[in-house]
């Protein structure tokens, strides 16, 4: 698209979101209208994701949470409704999930929403399942992996499960 055209198409926007901020505001709600779509993150200093915020984004689509492929298509900068101001802005999860009736901030996501063990235990369950393993297989490549049984495992290690498991499953396709 030329410069021109660009320009005119962001004026029209511009416009109707001025006469329209209710229809904008739903648009926004909804997940599908993001004023700050084109804005070049480092310019306007957009803030790096926090390592939880990437662990739970790693996590959330391997338990269920978040209905994508990759994490990054789960998240978007945006600023809230009716002014969309640029200095409100920040991460947000889209409404992809089952829990999220609208986009959400991704730190209260992380918040709201924690990693529980029994989360991810119930997914690494599902990935055993899927693999067709016995309860011996599971137990060897359990030792195999930390050298202890199941019932020594941390947080971490059973995060780190899920993950090996997922590649497991991936490996097979």
């Amino acid at each position: 698209m030329d410069l021109a055209m660009q320009a005119e198409v962001e004026a029209f926007f511009a416009q109707y979101q001025q006469e329209h901020p209710e229809e904008t505001s739903l648009a926004w709600s909804a997940g599908v209208c993001n004023p700050l779509a084109r804005v070049d993150l480092l310019a306007v200093g957009a803030r790096y994701l926090e390592p939880e915020e990437e662990d739970w984004l790693a996590l959330a689509p391997m338990v269920g949470w978040l209905l994508v492929e990759d994490e990054l298509d789960a998240i978007y900068f945006t600023a809230p409704p009716p002014d969309f101001a640029l200095e409100q802005a920040d991460w947000y999860v889209r409404s992809l999930t089952t829990f999220l009736e609208e986009p959400v901030l991704l730190r209260e996501a992380v918040e709201q929403y924690p990693m529980t063990e029994a989360s991810i235990r119930g997914a690494i369950d599902q990935r055993v399942q899927q693999l067709g393993w016995t309860l011996e297989q599971r137990t060897r490549f359990v030792l195999e992996l930390f050298e202890q049984p199941e019932v020594g495992l941390a947080q971490a290690d059973w995060e780190l499960l899920l993950f090996e498991l997922q590649s497991q499953l991936q490996g097979l396709n």
